[in-house]
């Protein structure tokens, strides 16, 4: 799917400037043990792996809005309004579509499962089973993960960055002068399993509506 090589390569790119981090908080922590600020590197890192997964996934939202659009491939729960499905020069309309999904999504957080799988849902059926049955997919037998149990470190994943983002990470108890604890095992832990659930979402948005679903054939945007 090279429609999505661009956003691929991106996503992975910001994924080992998480890594990195990583590496900095090792170099720190050898020139200063026992340092506490030298766990901002490891928030970085996470915050950085988080914002990535998110910004990727709006990304691929909006290629594949765009290449349905182009070529009159099903979607569901996507509305358009009246004034750009009138726009007369195909061209300019499919650009306007995209723009107007850019804008409709710009606000949601897509590392929140509801909301991933509300997007998702746009263009497939039961992503979640189907993130999952991906990831599944070289794990032996019986060590597979359920779609809740994914959905659940995926929800915890992103209220840690949450308390990063718009919390400092401050713990509330002592007055405030405090941090959540955060180590590097948990931080690489989690850079890995973002990783693993971001390289299945081009698979699965690209998996075309079936015939009869409850959808929209974007005819009227096809060029």
């Amino acid at each position: 799917m090279a429609r999505f090589d661009d956003a691929v390569a991106t996503f992975q790119h910001a994924i080992e400037r998480a890594r990195q981090m990583v590496v900095l908080y090792d170099a720190l922590s050898s020139l200063r043990p026992r340092e506490p600020a030298n766990d901002d590197a490891l928030r970085s890192a996470y915050f950085q792996t988080v914002s990535s997964f998110d910004f990727f996934a709006h990304e691929l939202a909006a290629i594949e809005a765009r290449h349905r659009f182009e070529n009159g491939v099903r979607t569901r729960n996507i509305s358009l309004p009246m004034e750009i499905m009138g726009i007369q020069d195909a061209p300019a309309r499919i650009s306007a579509a995209e723009a107007n999904l850019r804008a409709a999504n710009a606000f949601k957080a897509f590392v929140d499962p509801g909301k991933l799988a509300e997007m998702l849902s746009c263009y497939c059926i039961d992503p979640w089973k189907k993130i999952c049955e991906a990831m599944n997919q070289d794990v032996a037998t019986g060590n597979g993960r359920t779609t809740e149990q994914v959905k659940g470190q995926l929800r915890s994943v992103w209220k840690r960055r949450n308390k990063i983002a718009h919390e400092a990470d401050v713990n509330p108890t002592l007055a405030g002068i405090s941090l959540w604890p955060i180590d590097k095992s948990d931080t690489e832990l989690t850079i890995s399993f973002i990783l693993s659930v971001g390289e299945h979402l081009p698979a699965v948005i690209s998996i075309e509506l079936p015939a009869g679903a409850d959808a929209d054939v974007d005819d009227a945007l096809a060029v």
